[in-house]
């Protein structure tokens, strides 16, 4: 990550912070944490993530919707889509990421969000693989005793 993001990803981070205290709430870590992901993913401020979504961007106005299948681990991967829907008359997004069994989606009302919404569905899957692991193991996490 540049300097000039992290500095952007800081500096969001205590926006956001700024924002919670008002309504009486602190961040948690993991809502830092989420903040900071989103952050710095952020097209308007990471050259990877702007070529991203100007690619879902054309491909959408071009079909109606993006998919991309990505392996991130041997014999893993991600179905992950966003597609232009119509709601109560308004153009919105549907993203929907797919991977183990799993299916995390939602509906956003800007592009843009729907992009942020993909890579935070990516990197919670991911990150729960590599801690508690994915739904389908037998890790006896969820038991009283851990394996």
């Amino acid at each position: 990550m540049s300097l000039s993001v992290r500095k952007w990803v800081v500096e969001r981070v205590e926006q956001v912070r700024a924002v919670r205290r008002r309504q009486g709430h602190e961040l948690t870590r993991l809502q830092q944490g989420i903040v900071e992901a989103v952050a710095g993913w952020d097209p308007a401020h990471e050259p990877a993530s702007q070529r991203a979504l100007e690619a879902i961007r054309s491909a959408i106005h071009d079909a109606g919707c993006w998919s991309e299948w990505e392996e991130w681990r041997i014999s893993t991967s991600f179905n992950s889509s966003i597609t232009r829907a119509s709601r109560d008359d308004r153009e919105v997004f549907e993203v929907a990421v797919k991977c183990d069994g799993q299916k995390l989606s939602c509906v956003c009302p800007t592009l843009e969000g729907a992009y942020a919404f993909m890579r935070l569905y990516q990197a919670m899957i991911v990150d729960q693989f590599y801690s508690i692991g994915p739904p389908w193991a037998a890790t006896g996490m969820f038991t009283s005793k851990v394996s």
